[in-house]
């Protein structure tokens, strides 16, 4: 057995491991990357970009010392999980003073590789991705998250902080309690959930699922499928193709219909307002058990004791497109 055969021998295998990961140059570092292999961030504070280069071989990264000290970030790779880490403080004390102070802009760490599914957790920061093709999931407690040219599941849970995603191919899924969140250009399905900030969605082909609390939510030119929950903001739908289910609390529901939409809507209170294409001759359905309905003259409103209701046809040569409204209270306006 030669010398260094007997070297390696006697390393366990994450020290041969870490051997793998070797700096490149002062403040970069470069293990070895391929398909199957799984990238973990975690830390306190961090400006993290994410650029895909396909048919690398390695994944490199800048802006880590790679030193033993605390809230330092380092890099390991174990079996095929290639972790970027910030090294732990002694205790709880050291943490909490780590999360709360404001030491300055923070750490900018960039890393390019093959796009391989990625998993990044933060207290504070920013997190851009550039055409990364592979699943991501996104953890922030503050900050902000931008996508452009991405492909694969997209999985972003933010508490304060905004949020754009452009040019995106496959399933978005959005949890944000405040910030503003953008979404443009999608192919695929969009499962978003928000409290208090506003939501905008353009150009989005799919199934389109929207929970909003209070914020605002507008969505244009899109088309698939739309179920939406709204609960006191104010929602906006322009020229969505497709069928659309919805249900309104309190909020405000303006929408815009395209010719061959689908719609049928609940609501308990609030302003529902339908603007129809000329011509739609789209069949109306409308209750209201304590409100007031208004529509145009073609159709008449029913009226027994407080209940109002409308079964009819817009003016059009066919049918193109159904209308199902009903409120328990507020207003009901067809156009």
């Amino acid at each position: 057995m030669s010398a260094f055969t007997m070297v390696l021998a006697s390393l366990s295998l994450p020290r041969l491991l870490q051997l793998m990961i070797v700096p490149a140059s002062a403040g970069t570092f470069a293990t070895p990357v391929q398909e199957g292999d799984r990238l973990l961030i975690k830390g306190v504070e961090a400006q993290v970009q994410l650029i895909s280069s396909p048919g690398a071989r390695t994944l490199k990264i800048t802006g880590i010392e790679g030193t033993p000290a605390e809230g330092q970030f380092v890099l390991t790779k174990k079996d095929n999980v290639i972790e970027i880490q910030m090294n732990e403080f002694e205790g709880k004390k050291e943490w909490m003073a780590a999360i709360l102070k404001n030491s300055g802009p923070a750490k900018k760490i960039e890393i390019t590789s093959l796009a391989i599914p990625a998993e990044i957790h933060l207290q504070n920061g920013a997190v851009v991705a550039q055409k990364w093709s592979k699943d991501l999931k996104v953890a922030l407690s503050r900050g902000r998250f931008s996508s452009t040219g991405g492909a694969g599941g997209l999985f972003v849970f933010i508490q304060k902080g905004d949020v754009n995603i452009q040019d995106h191919i496959g399933k978005i899924h959005l949890d944000s309690y405040t910030g503003i969140s953008s979404l443009k250009n999608i192919q695929g399905d969009i499962e978003a959930s928000l409290f208090a900030g506003p939501l905008n969605v353009e150009k989005a082909q799919g199934f389109c699922s929207v929970n909003s609390r209070s914020g605002p939510v507008k969505i244009i030119q899109s088309g698939g499928a739309l179920a939406f929950e709204n609960g006191k903001g104010a929602l906006n739908i322009q020229e969505f193709l497709g069928r659309i289910d919805g249900q309104n609390q309190e909020g405000s529901v303006n929408i815009q219909l395209a010719l061959d939409t689908e719609l049928d809507v609940k609501s308990k209170a609030g302003r529902i307002q339908i603007q129809t294409s000329p011509g739609s001759g789209s069949s109306v359905n409308l209750s209201n058990l304590d409100g007031d309905i208004f529509v145009p003259s073609e159709l008449r409103v029913n009226k027994q004791s407080s209940e109002k209701n409308v079964k009819g046809r817009l003016r059009g040569e066919a049918q193109r497109g159904t209308i199902t409204v009903s409120s328990q209270e507020g207003v009901i306006l067809v156009k």
